[in-house]
């Protein structure tokens, strides 16, 4: 798929500069999981309330002379490569699993600016707990889709940020023979990544993910974690709390499960889906229809004040009789329907 470009406005654009690409080392803190909120021009997110573990993550960052990056956390370890205009992973490894990809995962294109988006295809191969083979194919979607400013207390609101919205659909087949990977059952994931940029900060100055498993498109479990990157030298007093009192790491997680906002049923045709819905709130929504493999035929994003009588209508004259899955993220509460095409 071949990248769009809309630039249309005057922001400041993200570039391998203001990105943050070169070698360091910087801290992250846990934060509770959050509604991304608005998109669009003229943003306010207003995260003041958020609550912020005390507890400090260290990220080792390593960049040498032919554009190739280490970034180690607590969780993983992962490898990129600079190419041209794009950084692409090409790998990482974590306790369970070891994975190279022949086609590279799109991690950014430069610069950037919103509404910009691109979408790429990736594919690797990789071995968990040592002695099972497994394929992991997808694809990437990177889109600048917001702008605006950050509120993270009373007395500081950070200027001019821009948030990213990453997507990465994809499945993964597994066996003991790594001659029955493509025939193997397959499982599948959807990961949803928030980054909010601020001109200045080497960084993103917060990041949330959403990631929703599948085994046979039948939903496993869905996982949420979030941080803010922001030091003391980049803002002042920040909302911060120590939830385990300094015993234990931070948690990727401190908070609950989002709220269910959402009333909705589904009218299917032989030719088309009609999600009809209401909304108890206002809800930042994205609606995915795929297949088995990761393959995104239909992406609606939006977000709507609490109302009643909304609709979302998916095309499906054109895909062949399968099974697929309808995928809902509202406020960041997964949602799935197996769609039947005979």
């Amino acid at each position: 798929m071949l990248p769009t470009f809309a630039t249309v406005s005057a922001q400041p654009p993200l570039t391998k500069e203001s990105i943050g690409l070169k070698s360091g080392v910087f801290s992250r803190r846990a934060v509770e999981f959050f509604d991304a909120g608005d998109n669009g021009h003229d943003c306010l997110w207003d995260f003041s309330n958020l609550e912020v573990s005390g507890e400090e993550e260290t990220v080792c960052q390593d960049l040498d002379s032919l554009g190739q990056m280490v970034i180690t956390c607590n969780k993983e370890i992962k490898y990129f490569i600079t190419r041209g205009d794009s950084l692409l992973q090409i790998g990482s490894e974590t306790p369970l699993t070891d994975i190279w990809y022949s086609f590279p995962i799109l991690g950014m294109k430069f610069p950037m600016a919103l509404n910009d988006s691109i979408s790429k295809k990736f594919e690797g191969y990789g071995v968990y707990c040592g002695d099972r083979f497994y394929k992991q194919s997808g694809i990437s979607s990177i889109v600048v889709d917001g702008y605006g400013d950050i509120v993270v207390s009373e007395n500081d609101t950070l200027k001019n940020a821009l948030r990213v919205y990453k997507l990465l659909s994809y499945s993964i087949a597994m066996d003991m023979d790594p001659s029955k990977i493509d025939s193997a059952k397959l499982k599948q994931v959807v990961e949803e990544t928030y980054e909010w940029y601020i001109d200045g900060i080497e960084r993103p100055a917060y990041e949330s993910v959403t990631s929703t498993s599948y085994s046979n498109m039948n939903p496993l479990g869905t996982t949420h974690y979030a941080y803010c990157y922001l030091t003391d030298d980049d803002v002042a007093n920040t909302k911060r709390v120590n939830r385990n009192n300094g015993k234990e790491d931070a948690k990727s997680s401190i908070s609950g499960s989002p709220d269910n906002i959402i009333d909705y049923e589904i009218d299917m045709t032989d030719s088309s889906i009609n999600v009809k819905y209401n909304l108890s709130s206002k809800a930042n929504i994205t609606m995915l229809l795929s297949n088995a493999f990761g393959m995104i035929f239909e992406q609606k994003r939006f977000v709507q004040n609490a109302g009643s009588n909304y609709h979302a209508n998916f095309d499906l004259s054109r895909l062949r009789p399968d099974t697929y899955v309808l995928y809902m993220n509202v406020n960041g509460k997964i949602y799935n329907e197996k769609i039947n095409k005979r």
